[in-house]
């Protein structure tokens, strides 16, 4: 990759060291400006702007690059949804839950896949959440914590925190082999690493486009593997999600058989072109290159951050179990090295006692050096 000719993409570069992109990623120039373009047209022109070509790029092909992106198998296995936590909402209400049963995940896991399935205390649906040691969520613990009365199995592709990878063909093997279904969020992991549905066979797949995907915030996708539809509920049908959508003198019309069923209602342009856009990036450039490109950054950092004596608490010990995500524990109080490090425009993320550093293809060594000398300088 042209690292040089990409950060001209990436108007952030000119202000920070950005390495924050595990919480918000910033939009690229030409997202940003197709976005702006969109908005300035519908100022212009209305709902005109929607039947042209802009109206088809939008929401002919956009669903289309999503499933490359992931490799479904059609694209009707994707829909859209507000972010990650909305599409996990739609696997947990729909579900056919008895009392009794019981979802297995981890005590690593962001909050957003932890209260949708804690809401099914009300149906009497236990929640198991699995220990990590050293950072790490042993496949070993999952299968230990689940039993027959495990419906599903929620776990992230990678943890928020620890940065730790999760071996998503393995969990999805001990989960259908337990008879539970697998469901994965995937928001600090699609768009740095190849995500392939048909590969791994995860059943429900969740990921917000605002991280790593480097899209609009309050936007993101839902993948439903076909076979896995018949064993949802509907919770909340619209006049989008029908067959006959169009006809809008029609009542009986039957919801579609995809899905496309849980788009209720209209789907905001401007970021599914946001979206479209990045997509569209990130099949271009590869996402093999740009694993690797990360990779080789975060390898980076750490040795940076050992070399200084401090206690990096994300796995590094093989190079799968890596992510994006460096966390370490600092010398001193965090949130004033957090506030330096943000005062020299170096921008990273403060977590309890630790901190998050999260590196993109588009960063360089040298802005890790930028970091890691203040982060010297205040050890």
């Amino acid at each position: 990759m042209d690292i040089g000719a990409i950060r001209k993409n990436f108007p952030v570069t000119e202000r920070y060291a950005y390495l924050n992109h595990a919480s918000i990623g910033p939009l690229p120039r030409s997202t940003a400006e197709a976005m702006q373009h969109f908005l300035e047209e519908r100022s212009l022109t209305g709902g005109l702007v929607l039947e042209g070509k802009e109206g088809e790029l939008i929401y002919g092909t956009t669903r289309g690059k999503v499933a490359r992106l992931i490799n479904a198998r059609q694209e009707t296995e994707v829909t859209f949804v507000r972010n990650t936590s909305h599409g996990l909402n739609i696997i947990a209400a729909g579900l056919p839950w008895q009392t009794g049963d019981n979802v297995v995940g981890a005590e690593t896991e962001f909050p957003a896949n932890v209260y949708p399935w804690m809401n099914l205390k009300r149906k009497e649906v236990e929640v198991r959440l699995v220990k990590a040691v050293a950072g790490r969520i042993r496949p070993e613990d999952v299968a230990a914590a689940m039993d027959k009365r495990t419906r599903l199995v929620a776990l992230s592709f990678v943890e928020f925190a620890t940065g730790f990878r999760n071996d998503l063909g393995t969990l999805a093997e001990i989960a259908h082999r337990g008879g539970a279904f697998f469901c994965v969020d995937a928001i600090q992991g699609l768009g740095v690493f190849p995500v392939d549905v048909q590969k791994t066979p995860v059943d429900f797949l969740s990921a917000g486009s605002a991280k790593w995907l480097l899209g609009p915030v309050g936007f993101g996708l839902l993948y439903i593997r076909q076979e896995r539809l018949d064993e949802l509920d509907l919770v909340m049908g619209g006049w989008v999600g029908v067959e006959d959508w169009r006809n809008f003198f029609r009542y009986d019309s039957p919801f579609r058989h995809d899905a496309t069923r849980y788009e209720e209602g209209t789907i905001a342009p401007s970021l599914l072109l946001g979206l479209n856009k990045n997509v569209q990036m990130f099949l271009d450039l590869g996402v093999e290159n740009i694993s690797r490109r990360v990779l080789d950054l975060t390898a980076y950092l750490i040795e940076g951050l050992k070399r200084l004596g401090l206690t990096v608490i994300t796995p590094h010990a093989s190079e799968v179990e890596r992510s994006g995500i460096v966390s370490f524990l600092p010398s001193g109080d965090p949130a004033v090295l957090a506030a330096r490090l943000r005062q020299e425009g170096v921008i990273i993320s403060q977590r309890g006692n630790f901190i998050r550093v999260s590196p993109h293809f588009y960063n360089t060594n040298e802005e890790l050096d930028r970091a890691l000398a203040i982060i010297g300088n205040c050890h």
